[in-house]
C-alpha cells in the first residue's frame, strides 16, 4: 500500500528516527509524525469524499428497487467494499474503474437508445469479471484484496444495518453531512480494527489460488458497476436521457450530494487523523 510504504519510509530512513544521539532527533521526529498525519488525514478524506455520493446512489436505487430498510444496509457494505479496494489495492481499483469508465461511455454514447441504466452496469461488471478470471492483475493476492473486500462489505453492512435501525427512532432527519460524517468516520474505523482477521480467514478459506482470483475478480467486477452507473447517473440527463432509473436516481442524488460529500470528507479526514495521531499500527501493516 502506498500510504503503508510512505510510512514505513518516513519512520526508518532518517537516521535521526533511529540513534537517539543524532542532533535535532526530536525536532525531526516531530516534522516526521506531523507529515504522516497529514498524509493519513488526507487519503482518507478522499475515501470518504468517494464514499458519500456512491453511498446516498446505492441507497436511491435499492429504495426504488423496494428494497426497504435494506437499502441502508446494502448500500453501506457496498460503498464500504468498494472503499477497502481503493485503498488497500490500486491496481484492481484502477482496473476496475477504468473498465467501468470505459463501458459505461461507450454504452451511453452509442447505445442509449437500445440498453438501460441497469444493463450497462451488467455489461461492464461481466467485462471486469472476465478480465479479472483470464488476466493476472499484479500483486492482486499478495496486497490482500479479498480480506480487504471482505472486511469492508462486512463492516459497511454492519454500519449500515445499525443507521437502518437508530434512524427511524430519531426525532428529526439526520443532515446528509452528519449521517455521511458518522457512517465514514465509523466504517472506517472497523474496518481499521477488524481488518486482520478478515485477512487471515481469507488466507485459510483460499489462500493465494483459485478463490483468491474469484474474489478479486467479483471486487473487479463491482468496481467497474460502481464507474459504469457513476457515468449513467452524472452524464445521461446533460445528454438527454429524461427518463429511467439513472435519471430518477439523479435526481434524488444532487439536493443532499454536496453536503453529503462534505460530511465524507469530514468523517474520513478525521478518522485517518485520530488513528494515525493514537498510533495504532494495524493501519501500517494492512
Amino acid at each position: 500500500m502506498a500510504v503503508a510504504q510512505q510510512a514505513a519510509v518516513l519512520r526508518s530512513s532518517s537516521p535521526a528516527l533511529a540513534d537517539p544521539h543524532y542532533p535535532n532527533t526530536r525536532k525531526l521526529t516531530h516534522t516526521k509524525r506531523r507529515q504522516l498525519i497529514l498524509v493519513r488525514g488526507i487519503v482518507w478524506g478522499i475515501i470518504g469524499l468517494i464514499y458519500a455520493p456512491l453511498f446516498l446512489a446505492l441507497v436511491a436505487i435499492l429504495e426504488r428497487l423496494d428494497a426497504g430498510p435494506m437499502s441502508c444496509v446494502g448500500a453501506a457494505a457496498v460503498a464500504g467494499a468498494a472503499g477497502a479496494a481503493l485503498y488497500g489495492a490500486r491496481e484492481l481499483a484502477l482496473v476496475g474503474t477504468g473498465v467501468g469508465v470505459i463501458v459505461g461511455l461507450l454504452l451511453l454514447t452509442t447505445a442509449s437508445g437500445l440498453i438501460s441504466f441497469e444493463v450497462s452496469i451488467l455489461v461492464a461488471a461481466g467485462v471486469a469479471t472476465l478480465l479479472g478470471l483470464l488476466l493476472a492483475v499484479p500483486q492482486h493476492c499478495t496486497r490482500q484484496v479479498p480480506g480487504k473486500v471482505m472486511a469492508g462489505l462486512a463492516t459497511g453492512a454492519a454500519c449500515g444495518a445499525v443507521l437502518a435501525v437508530a434512524e427511524p427512532l430519531h426525532p428529526a432527519a439526520l443532515s446528509p453531512f452528519a449521517l455521511l460524517a458518522v457512517l465514514v468516520s465509523a466504517n472506517g474505523i472497523l474496518y481499521v480494527a477488524g481488518v486482520r482477521w478478515w485477512i487471515l480467514l481469507s488466507r485459510r478459506v483460499g489462500g493465494t489460488g483459485g478463490p483468491c482470483k474469484l474474489v478479486a475478480s467479483l471486487a473487479l467486477a463491482t468496481l467497474a458497476g460502481i464507474a459504469s452507473g457513476s457515468i449513467w447517473i452524472m452524464a445521461g440527463p446533460l445528454l438527454g436521457e429524461s427518463a429511467g432509473l439513472a435519471v430518477e436516481v439523479s435526481s434524488a442524488l444532487y439536493p443532499d450530494l454536496q453536503l453529503a460529500m462534505f460530511g465524507g470528507l469530514f468523517g474520513g479526514a478525521v478518522a485517518g487523523t485520530l488513528l494515525e495521531v493514537f498510533g495504532f499500527s494495524w493501519v501500517h501493516d494492512i
